[in-house]
């Protein structure tokens, strides 16, 4: 099956977010391959002002958050070439809730069909991510760190474990230049010096868009 936009979705996924005060539905698609068609699995998303639904259309009992209610939410986007020739790019969102409940959500974009995990990716990170920055500066201004997976924000700069015992190196705030998201990698570089002060897989730093902006808010001071 097709993609499909602007469905109108089924009466499990609107009374999730009736029952998690999400307010008016955004967008709200479907898709899925013949054979996903053919065994009722094919995904649907909700996505509402204040939150989301997604799962099979067919399921009695779809999975809803609210962006307030996420604590981790992880990307990871892969290219794929056969032989020299572009095959797609991969897809998958992993989300993680602070009440424990958690879910996965993956798919395929290619060159003629855009896949609605893609969509979902890109709506929603942005509206997670204004949710857990002010709690994540007031952290911070606290004196507390925050953790996003291999890299550490702290108060005073970046902390990165490192090496075979995994011992900490620490980069302070006036001596770090930026963060680059390419490849599939993560890297920190520092001022005045060549190659990556720190680098590591893209899956490896949840809530990727919230640690880029809390790293050029305190840099940029």
């Amino acid at each position: 099956m097709p993609r499909e936009d602007n469905i109108q979705l089924p009466a499990p996924f609107l009374e999730c977010a009736a029952g998690r005060s999400m307010g008016a539905v955004i967008r709200a698609m479907q898709g899925g391959s013949r054979l996903q068609t053919m065994r009722d699995k094919v995904l649907g998303i909700g996505v509402f002002e204040s939150g989301c639904v997604l799962g099979f259309l067919a399921d009695p009992k779809p999975f809803g958050f609210r962006y307030d209610e996420v604590d981790q939410f992880t990307q990871e986007v892969v290219a794929k070439y056969v032989n020299g020739g572009y095959r797609g790019t991969d897809i998958t969102c992993t989300l993680k809730l602070t009440d424990g409940r958690g879910y996965r959500v993956a798919g395929q974009t290619t060159s003629s069909t855009r896949h609605i995990v893609d969509d979902f990716r890109e709506i929603v990170d942005p509206r997670i991510t204004a949710q857990q920055l002010p709690r994540m500066h007031a952290a911070l201004r606290q004196g507390q760190t925050i953790d996003f997976g291999d890299y550490v924000v702290e108060p005073d700069g970046l902390c990165r474990p490192s090496g075979f015992l995994r011992r900490e190196k620490r980069l302070p705030w006036a001596e770090v230049n930026e963060v680059i998201v390419k490849s599939g990698f993560v890297k920190v570089t520092a001022r005045g010096k060549r190659g990556a002060w720190a680098s590591t897989s893209i899956p490896s730093v949840p809530n990727l868009t919230a640690f880029a902006t809390l790293v050029r808010a305190a840099t940029s001071n």
